[in-house]
């Protein structure tokens, strides 16, 4: 395979992101070649050279070949071809033919009914996927029955093409556009598999009518092998709001782009699928070990950042999400999710976003960044001037941010977890008014906040809409001010009634951001109780006006 060759030979980049690694065991596909058959082995501490396999499991009743602690015996002995699945054979085939000895696939290479195994091998995802010389993404099968190219030719999507060979060079003519590099397909839509993709160093995406590559130098595809495309985290970022002096200053902008990274990987994240909701944060704890062995973002607590304190708990839910598009292509906004909801059993303190099944986003944290010319977007530079006030947070304070976790992953499950906060916090009235709030398509509700003397104060983001009762107390904590070129607007009703005319340029000073909390009745250390209820936004400053700031505690 040429491109694999080429990374490993001329990428620079490739090769120094590549990990020296072994699995606990792998797949040896050669040592029963001439049978076609494989063999599990344990392997010892030396690394060895492999692919991983990305696939669909699929539903329970159509769940692929697994080692549990019954069969462990046999697989260690041998395993025939004919009784893998159509994935697993296709994985097989192709590892042989890129001239590498070993395969992993999770489901044979992980003990599956044992919960020690099964937890520690979890917390290895980082090494795995980044030790890997290659992985192999089984794209369009929902599946390990569907194969890597197991598709009708009738849903075939072909692009008819002449090579011209001119000595030593070849000129590829095209009667109509190739297919532009697009990976598209249920593997897409997983919960799981956004780290197997983030983790490798190149993957190979087969997918209907199409064969892909990508690594950090470049990538390709079938149709255009040699002319590099963008690699997937070249995209320019959007702004974000500062949240330190230092920031401002960096002109790199190295903390700033961190950020953005983790934010961005929560709102594609949080739009996947999972079978299991427990497994929230178990299956983001790979990229969370590779995030802090790469990046030293600092304590990390239920998919929260210490370095990217306070601007973290600022998240939101949306309420009403658009139709399915099952493409990394398009915003992680366009895929079909559920309404917004709280899972059956604790998973993470109500302060994190894992506490919530719903399509997270950052985008309060986010400045207008582009300009509208001629039906064309322009990108204006990511370095943006800002004010002191810009990250002057007040009296808000995190004192401290604590999970419970297991011994065997830190990063993975919590079971408990609390914030110590500092701040002016006050009270305010959830009224029955609701506002729609819209950016580009991502459609949500506000909830308008008054004082308990009927006056519009701001409005509530609700986590999940179900948990807002109208006339109810609701306790704001401000944390940030407003920006007045912040990517997400002012709902018009709200701003009408609450803060003038629309196109006031002074229609957001003074305003605020923060947390919407509910009193849970209970005080601990002399310190009152809360959980969030959700984000405040577009609250006037003067909620706040003579309060003293107060300690409290959010579980």
């Amino acid at each position: 395979m040429h491109w694999l060759k080429d990374c490993l030979e001329n990428h620079e980049a490739c090769r120094n992101n590549q990990r020296g690694y072994s699995p606990t065991r792998l797949l040896d596909v050669d040592q029963y070649r001439s049978s076609g058959d494989i063999v599990l082995v344990e392997t010892k501490a030396d690394p060895l050279p492999y692919t991983t396999l990305s696939h669909c499991w699929g539903p329970p009743s159509k769940g692929p070949l697994t080692t549990t602690l019954e069969s462990l015996p046999c697989r260690l002995d041998r395993i025939n071809f004919n009784e893998l699945p159509q994935t697993f054979k296709d994985a097989v085939n192709t590892t042989r033919r890129l001239g590498i000895p070993y395969l992993w696939i999770d489901s044979l290479c992980i003990i599956q009914d044992s919960p020690d195994d099964w937890a520690k091998e979890a917390s290895r995802m980082a090494d795995v996927y980044a030790g890997a010389l290659c992985t192999l993404a089984a794209v369009s099968s929902q599946d390990s029955r569907g194969g890597f190219f197991r598709i009708s030719e009738k849903k075939m999507e072909f692009v008819f093409r002449y090579d011209l060979n001119l000595g030593d060079k070849r000129i590829r003519v095209f009667p109509c556009e190739p297919n532009s590099w697009s990976i598209s397909g249920p593997l897409m839509s997983r919960a799981w598999t956004l780290q197997e993709r983030k983790l490798s160093n190149r993957i190979l995406y087969f997918k209907r009518g199409d064969l892909l590559w990508e690594c950090a130098t470049m990538k390709a595809s079938a149709d255009l092998p040699y002319l590099p495309y963008r690699a997937y985290d070249s995209d320019p970022d959007s702004l974000l709001l500062y949240d330190n002096a230092s920031e401002c200053m960096d002109q790199k902008q190295s903390s700033l782009r961190l950020r953005k990274s983790w934010f961005d990987t929560i709102e594609d994240y949080s739009a996947r699928k999972m079978t299991y909701g427990k497994d929230k944060l178990i299956a983001l704890s790979g990229l969370a070990h590779d995030y802090h062995e790469r990046q030293g973002r600092g304590h990390y607590a239920a998919g929260i950042w210490q370095a990217d304190m306070p601007s973290a708990l600022l998240w939101r839910v949306h309420q009403y999400p658009p139709d399915l598009a099952q493409t990394v292509n398009a915003s992680p906004s366009t895929r079909s999710l559920l309404p917004p909801k709280r899972p059956g059993a604790y998973r993470a303190p109500s302060w994190s976003w894992a506490s919530v099944d719903g399509y997270i986003t950052y985008d309060s944290q986010e400045l207008e960044a582009e300009a509208r010319y001629g039906g064309i977007w322009l990108q204006d530079n990511a370095y943006h001037a800002a004010e002191a006030s810009e990250y002057d947070f007040g009296a808000f304070r995190v004192l401290d941010m604590q999970v419970n976790t297991s011994d065997l992953d830190p990063m993975g499950a919590v079971t408990g977890g609390h914030l110590i906060l500092q701040g002016l916090v006050a009270t305010a009235v959830m009224d029955e008014k609701v506002s729609d709030v819209s950016h580009y398509g991502r459609m949500s509700t506000c909830t308008w906040l008054r004082t308990p003397d009927g006056d519009v104060v701001g409005a509530l983001l609700a986590d999940v809409q179900s948990e807002v009762e109208p006339y109810d107390e609701i306790y704001c904590v401000s944390v940030r001010k407003e920006r007045e070129d912040s990517l997400v607007e002012v709902p018009k009703d709200l701003d009408r009634v609450n803060y003038g005319q629309v196109g006031d340029p002074f229609e957001r000073y003074g305003l605020v951001m923060g947390l919407g909390l509910f009193r849970t009745g209970f005080e601990h250390d002399g310190m009152m109780v809360y959980k969030r209820l959700g984000l405040i936004r577009w609250v006037r400053e003067e909620l706040f006006t003579g309060l003293r700031p107060s300690t409290i505690k959010v579980i």
